[in-house]
């Protein structure tokens, strides 16, 4: 047992020295981090294997952290994206594929159709899936960073900035185009966001156009020139929170720029002297403090052209700073639907009952008649009202993470043949293809092990 001890701590100091570089890496109660990658996993311990280690080595879960690994995820074919919020704060997407008083049926890419518990559902929102030119980041391979300095770094399936400064890639834009990205922050949100640019290397870019975001308020500018094209205050969801989806849609040959955030439309502009600007087809994201942000599951895709209606017009497009403007205004109200309505992509919203899915058609039965139509053209689904319920924590829970950006609470069960097998009052049994996981985190209920993990993130 002693000679066990002592090589676990031996292999914990090794680890001090080891850079953790590689895709996947195993971090320990302690805080050291171990790159490598994983031989086998069991509901007790992990194997790994290292370039610093002779041999593989097991470690009990008792004393891991998390695991990080390069997660596999295929192309997927769908014209909508489904995301499911639990009562635990769990989020889940995919394809809906049923609905019921009891439950909401989705098929996912990593464990095929799972049936969540109506009770533990708090919302349901759904988004129109571009076809998609680019899905990542997988690395730091094809994007530039500004500067002498890097001052971005790959971390955890996206990019960390460690100080101001540029990271671009040409993403082979479309003339009408959708980029869409989850960012995570501390303290106060500030970042800009450029799009159609031709020039990777700078933090300055000429062309294409500039979104920046400081806390809740939001201008546009045409990088050549950095003219002004319009200002929001409306993006309250940057003040409340740390995290956010944000989708940027525009065009380069209309001119219309649409920003959602959480797939909330906030605010369209429209560059009224688009003749004078230069476009490429790059993205930056550029970071202005030494702050740190995390830029994660980014998703280029093409663009219909069409915006939708701005929930609160009392904020207009192209107004600008000086116009009547207050410095802190309030909030603007959220416009959701009436209860037992379901909210459209245009703004409008229809009553009824769903009556079937099938097809990426959804039938919903109405006071007067039952109307078909595509599961993209809706924004919320209508649930029969209930008490809500959260699920019970139980003991080997872990928590796991999808390069898609969803995340799941379960009991580990089993381990076999490249299948992780789970359970969860949210949705019974389910097998998840292993190689689906970017992140797994245990002892997830450990107070010491939180602050370990919290602190380590930023």
């Amino acid at each position: 047992m002693k000679s066990a001890t002592v090589t676990f701590v031996f292999l914990l100091t090794l680890v001090r020295l080891a850079a953790a570089e590689g895709e996947s890496t195993v971090r320990f109660s302690n805080n050291d981090h171990l790159s490598g990658s994983l031989e086998s996993l069991t509901t007790e311990k992990l194997v790994w294997k290292s370039p610093i280690l002779e041999k593989p080595a097991p470690f009990l879960l008792e004393k891991v952290l998390e695991l990080t690994m390069a997660a596999e995820q295929p192309v997927i074919d769908a014209r909508h994206e489904a995301s499911i919020t639990l009562t635990n704060g769990d989020l889940v997407r995919g394809q809906l594929a049923g609905v019921s008083e009891d439950a909401v049926e989705l098929d996912t890419w990593y464990a095929g159709r799972m049936k969540f518990n109506r009770l533990m559902i708090s919302d349901i929102r759904i988004a129109e899936r571009p076809d998609l030119i680019y899905r990542g980041p997988n690395g730091l391979d094809g994007w530039k960073q500004s500067g002498d300095k890097p001052a971005w770094i790959y971390q955890n399936s996206g990019f960390r900035s460690t100080g101001s400064g540029s990271i671009a890639r040409d993403v082979k834009l479309p003339q009408e185009c959708s980029v869409a990205f989850d960012i995570e922050w501390r303290d106060r949100f500030m970042l800009k966001f450029v799009v159609f640019s031709d020039d990777l290397s700078s933090d300055r870019p000429t062309s294409g156009y500039e979104l920046q975001f400081q806390q809740r308020n939001v201008s546009l500018r045409s990088c050549k020139g950095q003219r002004f094209i319009g200002h929001s205050p409306n993006a309250a969801v940057l003040q409340e929170n740390e995290k956010a989806h944000v989708e940027v849609r525009a065009s380069s040959k209309s001119g219309k720029i649409s920003l959602y955030l959480d797939g909330q439309v906030i605010e369209n502009w429209t560059d009224t002297e688009l003749a004078r600007n230069e476009f490429g087809k790059g993205i930056h994201f550029i970071s202005q403090t030494t702050v740190p942000l995390q830029v994660s599951r980014i998703e280029v895709g093409v663009w219909d052209g069409e915006t939708e209606k701005v929930p609160d017009p009392q904020f207009q497009a192209g107004r600008g700073f000086g116009e009547d403007m207050q410095e802190d205004p309030e909030p603007a109200p959220e416009v959701k639907p009436k209860a037992g309505r379901m909210e459209m992509r245009n703004g409008d919203s229809i009553a009824g009952e769903v009556v079937s899915i099938n097809g990426g058609l959804i039938v919903v039965k109405t006071p007067f008649k039952e109307v078909k139509l595509p599961i993209e053209s809706l924004r919320s689904l209508s649930l029969k009202p209930v008490d809500l319920e959260r699920c019970i924590r139980k003991n080997g829970d872990v928590r796991a993470w999808f390069p898609d950006g969803s995340s799941l609470v379960f009991r580990l069960d089993e381990v076999g043949d490249g299948t992780l097998t789970g359970f969860s009052q949210n949705f019974g049994t389910a097998r998840f293809k292993l190689s689906a996981f970017n992140r797994i985190e245990f002892n997830i209920y450990s107070p010491e092990f939180e602050d370990i993990r919290t602190a380590g993130a930023w």
